[in-house]
């Protein structure tokens, strides 16, 4: 298809173009920045080392973090099958996980693989705006609940939940709270710290960046505990062994950098107009 006959693209919840600033950012890695981040005996890879460093710290800018506590993934989908399996595997004594109905598929697929090793799932029903009932997430927790994990902003409506009072709920009530950041961060301003979130997932292809790269937040401070979903050289502090692809990584970063510059100004907290 040429470029005249093409129609106008219109799917960004989908995955958004790469902004030719990522590939400014990104090209000096394959011509000169090339050691292997974690070969620490020689300068090309503590260069390396030192440029990841600097795009962790600008995804970690991005939503409130601090720099240790972002984990680069290859995407949404690895990091949501983190948050929700490994938590849930690492809490064993804890079999109960509540969602909602209207998650995206790899959360739920990921809550039905956790029903077939015995957990306790609870689908919570959305309202006819797209969001939860607060009374009825509250009425659904107990002394087995390990997880919450309801999407900030869902991928098809574009409801956006409220996030906050979620996650005051379950600091009160002791629980982790996972949300499947997506779509919302670099769309909308993220408030990890703020809205009492313990873990959140995001893509890097929705802001602009490279695809096959995204991260997983996990909140130092809560004590998050984790069973790695991958072995291996004890990459990002054990939880996800694997060589870097730096390029993306270094790309991921210069988007996160960006959108924390040019992001529209909004409420610090999120809000929908069918909440109020």
């Amino acid at each position: 298809m040429d470029e005249g006959s093409r129609p106008i693209y219109l799917d960004m919840q989908a995955t958004t173009p790469t902004d030719p600033r990522m590939l400014d950012a990104m090209l000096p890695i394959y011509t000169g920045l090339y050691g292997n981040p974690h070969s620490r005996t020689h300068a090309y890879g503590w260069e390396t080392e030192k440029a990841i460093d600097v795009a962790r710290e600008h995804v970690a800018k991005l939503i409130g973090a601090h720099p240790k506590e972002i984990i680069f993934t290859s995407g949404a989908t690895e990091s949501n099958n983190m948050s929700i399996k490994c938590v849930a595997r690492f809490y064993k004594s804890k079999k109960h996980i509540i969602t909602s109905q209207t998650e995206h598929k790899y959360v739920l697929d990921s809550c039905r693989q956790l029903q077939d090793e015995g957990y306790d799932i609870t689908y919570l029903p959305v309202k006819n705006n797209g969001l939860i009932n607060l009374e009825h997430l509250e009425k659904e927790i107990h002394p087995d609940t390990a997880l919450v994990s309801i999407m900030t902003v869902n991928n098809e409506i574009g409801i956006i939940q409220p996030i906050e009072e979620i996650g005051k709920l379950c600091r009160k009530k002791g629980i982790f709270f996972h949300t499947d950041g997506a779509q919302a961060v670099g769309k909308i301003p993220v408030d990890i710290g703020k809205w009492g979130i313990d873990l959140i997932s995001i893509s890097d292809p929705k802001v602009y960046g490279p695809k096959g790269i995204g991260a997983c937040y996990i909140r130092c401070r809560a004590k998050v505990r984790i069973d790695p979903l991958i072995s291996g050289g004890g990459q990002e502090c054990g939880l996800r062994s694997g060589t870097h692809t730096h390029s993306l990584v270094i790309g991921f970063g210069e988007a996160c950098r960006i959108a924390q510059e040019e992001i529209e100004v909004l409420p610090s907290s999120p809000t929908s107009p069918a909440s109020k």
